[in-house]
């Protein structure tokens, strides 16, 4: 991709017509070490998919960073972090939101493909013992409560990984409350 995106000079024998010499930004996108790994060695920017893998985000971070290699596309190593995030009006609400994602990645457990499901009181009676760990690590690292809350858990994330950008995804299953997940996240940050 490097070269078909590249220019004229450092294309090979197949050129990427209307590609060559874009220099369309490319960013290696990752839930493991091993792409932070290839990040760093091409001096690439990296986005960790912690919202799905967040088991090896910490290292895959250290590795990136501690690695990076500068290139002809960049200085210095630029580390996205893709987060889940539930951002409600009470952290209340927030819990039953995320049952919405619970589920979703209950679907990941099982090995099922059901549509996104509306949130539930209680998940008790929907998985066992060990599906409850496994979707339960998958969502770990997560920004979820009132928007206060948010704020606090967003604070502590940044001054610990220190990360350029955030990346939210938000499974909440109601359309007006999901865009409303992601005003509350663009007022924090933007420190309204």
């Amino acid at each position: 991709m490097l070269t078909y995106f590249g220019p004229e000079e450092k294309q090979g024998y197949v050129k990427a017509y209307p590609g060559v010499g874009t220099k369309i930004p490319l960013y290696i996108l990752g839930s493991s070490t091993d792409s932070a790994n290839l990040a760093a060695q091409l001096g690439l920017p990296y986005v960790f998919a912690s919202h799905f893998a967040p088991r090896h985000m910490e290292e895959a971070i250290s590795i990136y960073r501690n690695r990076f290699q500068p290139s002809d596309y960049l200085d210095s190593p630029y580390m996205m972090i893709c987060l889940n995030v539930i951002a409600t009006e009470t952290d209340e609400e927030a819990k039953r939101e995320s049952t919405t994602m619970q589920q979703f990645f209950l679907n990941i457990v099982q090995g099922t493909q059901f549509p996104l499901q509306p949130p539930v009181n209680s998940m008790d009676n929907l998985w066992s013992e060990p599906e409850k760990e496994m979707a339960s690590s998958m969502t770990s690292v997560a920004l979820m409560g009132s928007k206060e809350t948010v704020k606090a858990q967003l604070t502590n994330f940044q001054e610990k990984y220190k990360v350029d950008e955030i990346m939210a995804v938000s499974f909440i299953f109601n359309p007006e409350k999901q865009k409303r997940s992601y005003q509350i996240f663009k007022e924090i940050v933007e420190g309204k």
